[in-house]
């Protein structure tokens, strides 16, 4: 069955998402890569896996279609013509500076140069390999074999593109160690026979030195966008990706609004400090989102110039275009809970249809703030047989406002919660 995209709000209940299971790319890393690839620590592969496993039976419990990115890019090399496989080995090595790779993998088939693409390749992978300048000093400034480096950060399926409404956008990722992952995406999104993308938007940000990451757009209705100005989102990009593309592809659109973020690493994305979990309601942080610290917001709107909003917060212009508005303060009302829960992706949660909603259970100042809108608690282990989880959400699901949590002791080390993880292509 081929999934029709629709995504055109953030709550509305969730059909089908694209996730990335973790596998040897994190196992991969050294400590001496952290920087570079952007974790604050080595993660235990096992660990990391048997949670993003037991998120994953969370959102088929939820009733979604589960596709992982791995399987959509091998039948995509499958599918795709030879001119169309070249063009993106071509892409990728030259991103990574061995151009002369790409031929040595084209005649790898598609299920091992998937995973490859993903995991990375050695030298010692590739027959007949010619010495170059490069692989030399890398040899012997480093002492590996890497002639293509592993993307770990591929997990984080909600950055390198992202569904709005009938369309996939292709996102420009603001660091090196990342830029190869809305090629993978995108690719694979468009020729994987489980997917009808067959048209893409702001395709050339690829060619260009935008920056713009899913973690910072939020579709708020079928009119309205809200998208974070943050450290991994330029504000140029915004309003190109606005009047160039947006207002053009989608005549229901009537209004992006930009969100002035400081550009720091605890808070790389809008998501990182606010996302919706119901029709009505936003978890969020709240000194940047309704505090004495709220971020400017600017509004972009057809053939106006761009316009700060005066005097009002975030969360005054969610309430403006929602009416009747209520936020939920990550961390609840102290102070120091917010800034450690913020973190810890405490108001990073993913919404499986209205009320119901993703989170690590670390977050428990969150969580009792919940529950005190109504939230009921399940919380789940990846201890648990799998009958006794899907009959514990199920019952989840049954209840009007429910919190799944997990938790996420190595998920979270990599700095990203149930939103950051998800794709969603398809809500109704």
């Amino acid at each position: 069955m081929v999934t029709k995209l629709s995504v055109r709000s953030e709550t509305a209940t969730l059909r089908s998402v694209v996730v990335h299971r973790p596998g040897d790319e994190i196992a991969r890393m050294t400590q001496h890569q952290l920087d570079h690839l952007l974790f604050d620590d080595i993660l235990s592969p096992a660990a990391a896996i048997a949670e993003h496993d037991l998120m994953s039976d969370i959102l088929r419990g939820g009733g979604a279609e589960v596709l992982e990115i791995g399987d959509l890019l091998s039948d995509a090399l499958a599918r795709a013509s030879g001119r169309e496989r070249r063009q993106l080995l071509s892409s990728i090595c030259a991103q990574s500076g061995v151009e002369g790779l790409a031929d040595p993998l084209l005649d790898w088939p598609a299920p091992k140069l998937a995973e490859a693409l993903v995991q990375g390749v050695s030298w010692s992978a590739l027959t007949g390999a010619p010495m170059t300048l490069a692989r030399l000093r890398r040899e012997l400034s480093t002492g590996d074999d890497v002639a293509l480096a592993p993307v770990p950060n591929l997990m984080f399926m909600r950055d390198p593109c992202f569904a709005l409404h009938d369309r996939v956008v292709v996102g420009r990722m603001a660091t090196a160690a990342r830029a190869r992952e809305p090629l993978l995406v995108s690719f694979a999104i468009h020729h994987a026979e489980a997917v009808a993308a067959r048209r893409l938007l702001f395709e050339d940000a690829q060619r260009s030195t935008e920056r713009i990451e899913g973690g910072d757009v939020m579709v708020l209705s079928e009119q309205v966008l809200v998208v974070g100005c943050s450290q991994r989102t330029s504000a140029a990009t915004v309003e190109r990706l606005a009047r160039e593309a947006v207002f053009d592809a989608f005549p229901e659109v009537e209004r992006v609004y930009a969100v002035f973020m400081p550009e720091q690493r605890s808070i790389m994305h809008l998501d990182t400090i606010v996302t919706q979990i119901d029709e009505r309601m936003f978890l969020g942080h709240q000194p940047l989102v309704c505090g004495e610290s709220a971020l400017p917001v600017a509004r972009i709107e057809r053939d106006e110039p761009a316009q700060l909003v005066e005097g009002a917060s975030l969360l005054d212009v969610l309430d403006r275009e929602l009416g009747g508005v209520e936020m939920v303060p990550c961390g609840g009302a102290d102070p120091i809970h917010q800034e450690r829960e913020q973190w810890t992706d405490g108001a990073n949660a993913f919404c499986l249809s209205p009320g119901r909603i993703i989170l690590y259970s670390r977050n428990v100042h969150t969580i009792e703030a919940l529950r005190a809108k109504g939230f009921v608690q399940v919380d789940l282990s990846t201890v648990l047989p799998p009958e006794q989880r899907a009959e514990l959400i199920a019952k989840g699901m049954a209840e009007p406002r429910v919190v799944f949590s997990f938790s996420g002791s190595e998920l979270s080390r990599a700095r990203g919660g149930g939103r950051c993880l998800t794709m969603p292509i398809r809500r109704a």
